[in-house]
């Protein structure tokens, strides 16, 4: 009876448990589901340009240094003490400026002796004229004395043989006769010998002569000048300096005439010679301290360094030299090469790989293989890529923005089309 009892009192809490269990299920059952979540796909805002193929020149960045053609270390020509010095380094000069002064007084004496040595061979020659002329009349008397020297022989032979005239008398005829005859021949000689004489005495006068230029130009090379108008890039020497021939005074260049010497690379040579060969004529902007000067590649270097693909290029500058502008500095040159047909100006970030672009067709990425053409400078901002791509067409936009995961079919969104972001 005890047992029944208490299993009659847990009745009636087991029961209502049972209820809520069940009144739980049927909740959990009868719940309503969730929709299913779709992850959406990701949108990458990008920045385009719309480019068409065109002829666009090609540009090469260059480097090298400032040079000309016509600098020149003017020497002295003489040996002399230094008098004086109107040169300064740095300044520009007008062609036939004074530049040094050597002292003159040594080579003005030298000037003067030799004009008094041209002048002595001058009077020799003028005195074997005369001479001459006398030697010639001396020779006609001379050949008449033998005439009759001659006569007198024969005469004193037919006496002889009639027994009128001694033997003596013969003989002495005869020996009158023979010095008659010597002496015509001291006169012959004297008369034929001249020319040689008188060659020989032009000879000394062509040498004194030569000599009184030499002296004359010497005394000429005691004022060194500007061979040409320029700027002065070294002075050697101070007044009180004695110097030699061939020791160096003044350094200076022609403003007129300046180059810039600058290496073209290997794989751009080809395309250089066939623009000169054909004078396209390669025109450039070349920067240095600062300023923008004008130039035209002129010709290319004779020599290539041992081991280097390139050549030199000698750019010509056209415009006038602007004061203080020294040789040797460093220059930046930029040469605009024959135009390329079928090309588009893009900025380096629009380049993937090397080898291709990406354009926007329907708001995904498509690529496209390109070839590179070359590169084009833009002023003050980064040069422009220089690209041919066949298969891009009309208004397509090209993707100037680097992705990170830039692949074909990539879902973006144009920014500058979405509020210019």
């Amino acid at each position: 009876m005890t047992l029944r009892a208490g299993l009659r009192h847990l009745l009636p809490p087991l029961a209502i448990l049972g209820i809520g269990a069940a009144l739980l299920a049927a909740m959990v059952l009868t719940r309503p589901e969730p929709p299913a979540r779709t992850e959406e796909e990701r949108v990458w805002r990008v920045q385009t340009r719309t480019v068409e193929a065109r002829s666009i020149a090609p540009t090469l960045t260059l480097y090298g240094r400032l040079e000309s053609p016509r600098a020149s270390t003017l020497s002295a020509g003489v040996t002399a003490d230094v008098e004086a010095v109107p040169a300064r380094e740095g300044h520009a000069v007008a062609a036939g400026a004074a530049l040094v002064a050597l002292d003159r007084r040594d080579l003005a004496a030298t000037v003067d002796q030799r004009g008094a040595d041209l002048a002595e061979v001058e009077a020799q020659l003028e005195e074997a004229r005369i001479t001459h002329k006398a030697n010639e009349r001396a020779l006609e008397r001379q050949q008449g004395l033998v005439a009759i020297a001659e006569r007198g022989v024969e005469r004193a032979r037919r006496l002889a043989e009639r027994d009128v005239a001694s033997p003596d008398e013969v003989d002495a005829a005869r020996r009158a006769l023979e010095q008659a005859r010597l002496a015509l021949n001291r006169e012959r000689r004297e008369v034929e010998s001249f020319d040689a004489r008188f060659d020989r005495l032009q000879a000394q006068r062509q040498r004194a002569q030569a000599q009184l230029e030499q002296a004359r130009r010497d005394l000429g090379r005691t004022g060194i000048s500007a061979p040409f108008a320029g700027r002065v890039t070294a002075v050697e020497v101070a007044p009180g300096d004695r110097v030699r021939a061939g020791d160096p005074l003044v350094s200076m260049y022609d403003t007129t005439a300046l180059e810039v010497r600058a290496a073209i690379p290997g794989p751009r040579v080809a395309a250089v010679r066939r623009a000169l060969a054909r004078d396209d004529g390669i025109t450039a902007t070349v920067r240095v301290d600062g300023r923008v000067l004008s130039a035209r590649l002129d010709r290319l270097g004779g020599r290539s360094a041992a081991g280097a693909s390139g050549v030199e290029g000698l750019f010509r500058i056209r415009d006038a030299a602007p004061e203080g502008l020294p040789l040797g500095r460093f220059a930046e040159v930029i040469a605009e090469l024959p135009p390329r047909s079928g090309v588009v100006a893009l900025p380096p970030a629009a380049l993937y790989e090397q080898d291709r672009i990406y354009v926007v067709r329907d708001g995904r990425l498509v690529a496209l293989a390109v070839e590179r053409a070359g590169q084009q400078a833009v002023p003050d901002g980064p040069n422009r890529l220089l690209l041919r791509v066949e298969a891009l067409r009309s208004g397509d936009r090209v993707v100037t923005t680097q992705l990170p995961n830039a692949s074909e079919g990539l879902r973006v969104r144009v920014a500058d089309e979405a509020g210019g972001a």
